[in-house]
This record gives C-alpha cells, structure tokens and sequence, in this order.
C-alpha cells in the first residue's frame, strides 16, 4: 500500500529519548521476524512471536504501542488477531503485512483498525516510515486520552467544588432561611400570646370553664411557640457560628424537629407527613445538622415524587445491625449506597422515608444520585440527593432504596448507634 517513503515522518525518535516503545512483530516465518528484530532494536522494545494466541496472550500482559502482523498465519489470521488486539488496546497501532496483498483484504484491516498496510517483500526505507508514522498516531492517541482522563478529573473536581458550595450553600441558605422563615412569625406569636395574657388578667367578666380554657389554650400555644424557636435556635446555631461537627441528638428530637420544619414548608401543605419514632429513644453517630439535612432532602423528595396528594411516612427503628443486602441488587428497582465504607458490625438506627408516589424508572434509578440529575424541569437544582450521597459517604452511613413502579419509593438511611 504505501511504496514511497514519507518526508515529514522519515525518522523515528532519536535513541536518546527516555521512554521506549514496545513493539510487538507477529509473524509464523522467522526470516521476517528477525529481520524486523534487526531493523527496530535501537528504537523500540522488540517483542516477536510466532502465532496470533502468543501475540494475545503477551498483549493481555503487556502495554504494547506498535503491532506488525502477518495476515496469513497457521492458527488465527492476521485480520482476527488484529480484531482481538483492539479489543485488549484500542490505542495498539497495528500495522499489516503480506505477500498476498488484495485491496478487500487491504480495506478489510482498515475498517477494523490497523493504520497500515505493507506488502512483502519491504524496503528498510518504506517499514521505517510505516513505522514512525504509527508511533506518532500512538503519541497523538496517548496525548489524546491523557487530555481526556485530565479533564474528567478536572470536571469531578469542579463537580465535586461545586457540590461543596452547594452544600454550604443549602447550609447557610436553605436552612438559615427556612429556620429564619419559621423563627420571625413566631417571635411576633410568641409576644402577642404573652400581651393576650397580660390583657386577660385584667377582664372581669369572663368567669370560670371558660377563663381557664382560654388559660390553658395559651398555655399550650405558649409552649408549642416556645418549642419551635427552641429548634430554630438551636439549629440557626449550629450553621452560623461553624461551630465542630459532632453534636448528635436522640434520633426522636431530630425526628420531633424535621416534623416541624416541614410543617411550614410549601410541599408538604397539601400532603401529610406521619411520623414513627422510636419506642426507646437512642441516639445516632452522626452529626445532628447533617442528619437534618439528609432527612429534608429526602422527605422533600418524597413528597415531589407525585402531583397527587400523598401521605409520606418517616419511620424510625433499631436493629442489631444492618441488613446483608444481595450482591449484585435487582438494579431495576434497587439502590445501595456506602456498601464499601460502611463497616459497622453492630447495632444501628435505621430511618425510613416510604413515599406514594409513582417510583422510579429502571432507566433513571443509578442516576439520582448524580450532581446536577434531576426529572423535575421546572423545580429544584439536581443537588438534593447528590448532597445526601455525599454525607452518607462521609459519616460512614449506608443508604438503601427500593422503589415500586406506580406504588413509591422507600429510602432507609442505616446509622451506627451510640452505646
């Protein structure tokens, strides 16, 4: 195929250069393997074989750059061996070689990947050439896949920066401003119940049942508001003075607390949220911030999961220790997070999130985790759940979901218990 030699690729890389190629000859006669030996030992690692399963078998084992075939060998030919190369190495030169040359054949190797084609008997000018010309599209290929695996991890670092300003973001934001959203109202209740008070002490003529019903009506109210700005408080606090992480909470105020918090927010108005907590209180290893921000991101999820009115549950339990789940899941309709930094081998909390709505499809399921993924063009920015994967990951937490097409989605978060 190619007779002349080439002028601007005439010469292979000088001796002097650090790394050395590997060359790989595959030929079942000896004359043309050692003559290639010969002619490339200063300027590449020459590996020669003699059959297509020798070639293979050192390629599995070995980087190779170059590959010079026989396409007429005893055992597998030429065009199968070069089939099978690039299956181990897409990025293997491969170079034909035949005294047989038929332009179907010629075409054949092309389609499948060689990047030459040369006839027997060869001139030393018209290999060399052939030769450097594969070593430079190797360099390109090389080049190219360097550049490429650098901007991945270019873009999982800008991924994961991202993800950590959203998540500081949704720290000093979301919470901040849902907790502050919730904390002036009731401010202002909480001091028109005390001048309501005040002004019933002072009103003679409302006697008896119904005084102390009012009594005991502001009384209740009194301690509800009081409650809520307790959590509002103690939260607002725990974001905005960055304070160490570390501060855990019984697993039933953190329940009592996400209750509230939920109680104001838009997506749960029209739905209702039930609550399970635990018969015998017990406390988690994990900070208690964090864990409030796992549960609203799951809870407001679920209750995005339809545009029907639904009733979500979050469900709290002990076990001994967490469940073995199968290895491999049902991927259609399961989802294991943290299995490879979950090591916990005793008793755990678990925490349930069971929605209603209409699951997840098998085609969506191993991306809801993903930055930036999300089914809801017109709501919410895809970092939800991505969030939720990152603290699971970081506290060591093990997250299983399981979704049921048309009947909802249950997500348990398994925590390490304290004690």
């Amino acid at each position: 195929m190619n007779t002349e030699p080439v002028e601007s690729v005439s010469t292979l890389p000088p001796e002097t250069e650090p790394r050395k190629f590997t060359l790989l000859v595959v030929d079942d006669e000896e004359g043309p393997r050692q003559s290639l030996r010969m002619v490339f030992r200063n300027d590449f690692n020459v590996h020669t074989v003699d059959s297509g399963e020798k070639a293979l078998a050192y390629a599995r084992d070995n980087v190779v750059h170059i590959a010079i075939l026989d396409i007429r060998m005893s055992g597998s030919t030429g065009i199968e061996v070069l089939e099978s190369l690039k299956a181990i190495d897409r990025r293997i030169e491969v170079i034909m070689l035949t005294a047989y040359e038929t332009l179907e054949t010629a075409r054949q190797a092309l389609r499948l990947g060689a990047c030459d084609y040369l006839s027997k008997p060869f001139d030393l000018s018209t290999v060399r050439n052939t030769a450097a010309r594969a070593l430079h599209l190797r360099k390109i290929s090389d080049t190219v896949s360097s550049t490429a695996e650098r901007l991945s991890e270019l873009n999982h670092r800008l991924s994961d920066i991202a993800l950590r300003e959203e998540m500081a973001r949704t720290t000093n934001e979301i919470y901040a401003g849902v907790i502050h959203d919730i904390n002036n109202p009731l401010t202002v209740i909480s001091g028109y119940v005390q001048l309501l008070e005040e002004r019933l002490k002072n009103v003679a003529f409302i006697h008896g049942d119904d005084l102390e019903k009012i009594r005991s009506t502001i009384d209740y109210i009194g301690k509800q508001v009081g409650t809520c700005t307790a959590i509002a408080s103690r939260y607002l606090r725990f974001v905005t003075k960055n304070e160490a992480p570390g501060r855990h909470l019984a697993i039933n105020q953190i329940i009592a607390d996400l209750q509230a918090l939920l109680n104001a927010h838009p997506e749960v108005r029209f739905n209702r949220l039930c609550v399970k907590p635990l018969d015998i209180d017990a406390t988690p290893q994990i900070d208690a911030t964090d864990l409030i921000q796992i549960l609203l991101n799951l809870t407001i999820n679920a209750f995005q999961s339809t545009d029907r009115k639904q009733t979500v549950w979050v469900v709290a339990d002990t076990l001994d220790r967490a469940p073995d789940f199968p290895h491999p899941l049902d991927t259609k309709t399961e989802f294991l997070l943290g299995r490879e930094t979950f090591k916990h081998q005793g008793p755990v909390i678990s925490l349930s999130v069971l929605d209603q709505g209409a699951g997840i499809s098998p085609e969506t399921l191993p991306q809801i985790f993903d930055a930036y993924f999300t089914t809801k063009s017109h709501q919410g920015t895809g970092l939800g759940l991505a969030i939720v994967a990152r603290l699971v990951q970081t506290h060591g937490a093990l997250l299983h979901l399981k979704t049921r097409p048309k009947e909802g989605t249950t997500v348990t978060l398994y925590l390490p218990r304290q004690g």
